[in-house]
């Protein structure tokens, strides 16, 4: 203690004292839990839970639209390799080319359909 001036603080000193009692305050006040216990009843959660409605089970039908479309499908493209098929004379290169993926296709929509109705029945 004998190292302590006996001088008045500035103000400067004064500001910097002050700021740090307010921010010790604050962190006091931070860190301190509040006590609900006497502000929140023992059974709300009992009664809250108790208004909340019963789930009905959700409902969902077997749609079979994506199967309906690839059957579409296969028709449309059978009629469009019919109709590359009926241009016999005089056979481009790009006819052939389109008449090839078209085949591709129904070849691989066909194996499709019969895979997928060999592994549900």
């Amino acid at each position: 203690m004998h190292d302590e001036h006996l001088e008045p603080l500035s103000e400067q000193d004064l500001k910097d004292l002050e700021e740090r009692a307010l921010d010790e305050r604050i962190v006091a006040a931070m860190e301190s839990v509040p006590d609900l216990s006497a502000s929140i009843p023992a059974d709300f959660a009992a009664r809250v839970a108790a208004k909340v409605p019963a789930k009905r089970p959700v409902v969902v039908r077997s749609t079979n639209y994506g199967r309906r479309a690839m059957w579409l499908g296969l028709a449309v493209l059978l009629a469009a390799i019919a109709a590359f098929s009926s241009w016999s004379a005089g056979r481009s290169v790009l006819v052939m080319s389109v008449e090839s993926i078209l085949l591709a296709q129904f070849v691989a929509i066909v194996g499709w359909l019969s895979i997928r109705s060999w592994r549900e029945g």
